[in-house]
């Protein structure tokens, strides 16, 4: 846990990173991803030389590094609105949590929102740029809209909006980035035995949608009735008590 950020706040951001990374509309993709940032075919990434295994690596981290920096920006201008409006914080707060929900229900795939399911994606011409091609290719990722990550994305920037300071809400779209980026790092680290887990749970993408739906539908009820607050001095509490 961190005091910039209560521990209920921080595993949720970081939660939905990796809810992001395990939809069904990012999975997929995750190894023609890694190929094209990369140049590597997929069996040079499921049997890398040494060489090569680091070449994947670094070209990952700047890809992770790409998107995070856009994930950080819109964290910050999230919290700079959400101060715009702060004599209207338990509003702007029942706002957020409705949003919540709202896009929670739009992830289990309760209720067809056409507009929200159409993609769109960037694609910046990066040939010649080498390994540093991947920075502008992770901010195209982090700028487009995949059906699956963009109603998540929405609840933690207006989850930003909400935050007492602008390094509160900036550090929460860091740790949401954290959550996607580990998730590219591990499995380029471990492609070969990643590639196995990447079908398991693209095969349960229904039950996966549905868990990550429920979890925004659950944090948006305790924002409405103003139980997050509670929960996040509870954890704080319960923190110090086992590690102070």
């Amino acid at each position: 846990m961190t005091d910039l950020v209560p521990a209920v706040g921080a595993g949720f951001a970081f939660l939905a990173g990796l809810i992001s990374f395990i939809s069904p509309c990012c999975l997929p993709l995750v190894p023609g991803y890694l190929s094209y940032i990369s140049g590597a075919s997929m069996d040079q990434l499921e049997k890398p030389t040494r060489s090569q295994f680091f070449h994947v690596l670094l070209s990952t981290a700047l890809f992770v590094l790409g998107f995070t920096l856009v994930f950080v920006s819109l964290g910050t201008s999230a919290s700079l609105f959400g101060s715009l409006l702060e004599g209207y914080r338990q509003q702007v707060t029942q706002i957020s949590g409705g949003v919540m929900i709202f896009m929670g229900i739009v992830i289990m795939g309760v209720i067809p929102i056409p507009f929200l399911e159409r993609e769109f994606r960037m694609h910046p011409e990066t040939r010649g740029m080498g390994m540093l091609g991947g920075v502008p290719l992770g901010m195209a990722f982090a700028l487009g809209w995949l059906p699956c990550i963009g109603p998540v994305l929405a609840s933690i920037l207006f989850f930003a909006s909400t935050t007492e300071t602008v390094l509160q809400g900036t550090m929460l779209l860091f740790l949401y980035s954290l959550g996607i980026g580990l998730g590219f790092i591990l499995t380029g680290i471990f492609f070969g035995r990643a590639v196995g887990a990447l079908r398991w749970v693209q095969r349960r993408r229904r039950i996966f949608n549905y868990v990550g739906g429920g979890v925004l539908v659950a944090m948006g009820l305790l924002f409405i009735s103003n139980r997050f607050f509670f929960l996040s001095l509870a954890m704080q509490k319960l923190y110090y008590q086992l590690f102070y």
